[in-house]
């Protein structure tokens, strides 16, 4: 996949912070969502040509590693200059919360993501059955943690510069708030082909860079792989050449994606 100068003005925009520090809560409305006694900030997205009372599909964000903090803005630049650049694009409510420092997308932080996604869906008129769940990343990690935890829940999935294999020694601290369904997938004999047995069903649109340093490409394949080989029959993946790791702004320029997003619903005969 060859970038564009569009793109690539995304790409520079996103690296140098061109938008400023703070975002309008009329394009992105703040909410706030209580767990555990713990209260997290999460933003908004809504088209602005959505026809009232037509239920919209609804995506879950999770963003990476470098936007964890409590100021609920951060989280906002990984797709700000996709959604403002292509709004045409982005027909339907996306939902970023924003992952607390030193924590990552499992145990209480997916808890947090979730509520936000269920609170948004009742107060926004989201379909229950067009959930997306999309991330970058440690976000990436987050879309197959989330989804394996939660099956039956997504009718899509976007895990971008993801993957099932931690990059590195995984922590005491951090296994003990992995679920029980991504434990036992990951210490499998096969983890590939455990995920994709539990996984197959969903359809799953796969972005990674060849020249990805910080997570290898190798994974994104294998998956991809595994998936299509348990019988998964709308896998798309799409490997970058040429690309490192900052793949987001090209996976989520690309009009495919969105063309493909348009007829998924979840498959309530699973």
């Amino acid at each position: 996949m060859k970038l564009t100068a569009a793109v690539l003005s995304l790409i520079i925009c996103v690296a140098c912070g061109a938008h400023g520090p703070s975002y309008s809560e009329a394009e992105f409305p703040a909410r706030t969502v209580t767990v555990g006694g713990v209260i997290y900030g999460f933003r908004v997205y809504v088209p602005k040509d959505r026809v009232d009372g037509q239920p919209l599909p609804v995506m879950l964000y999770l963003h990476g590693s470098n936007r964890r903090g409590t100021d609920n803005q951060s989280q906002l630049e990984d797709l700000y200059e996709n959604i403002r650049g292509f709004p045409q694009n982005w027909q339907f409510i996306v939902v970023v919360p924003q992952c607390r420092e030193e924590t990552f997308w499992a145990g209480p932080m997916m808890d947090q993501a979730l509520a936000a996604l269920d609170q948004t869906v009742k107060e926004f008129g989201g379909d229950e059955n067009r959930l997306y769940l999309a991330g970058y990343s440690m976000g990436g990690f987050g879309v197959w943690q989330t989804a394996i935890t939660y099956s039956n829940k997504f009718a899509a999935l976007i895990p971008v510069a993801g993957g099932i294999e931690p990059v590195g020694r995984v922590s005491d601290e951090d296994r003990a708030v992995l679920s029980p369904q991504f434990i036992a997938a990951a210490d499998s004999p096969d983890p590939y082909t455990a995920f994709s047995e539990k996984l197959k069903q969903i359809p799953v649109w796969i972005v990674h860079g060849s020249k990805d340093e910080a997570i290898p490409v190798e994974g994104a394949r294998k998956i991809a792989a595994a998936l299509k080989a348990a019988g998964d029959t709308d896998v798309n993946y799409s490997e970058l050449d040429g690309v490192g790791h900052g793949s987001l702004v090209p996976a989520f320029s690309d009009p495919r994606l969105f063309e493909w997003l348009k007829n998924k619903r979840r498959n309530l005969t699973q």
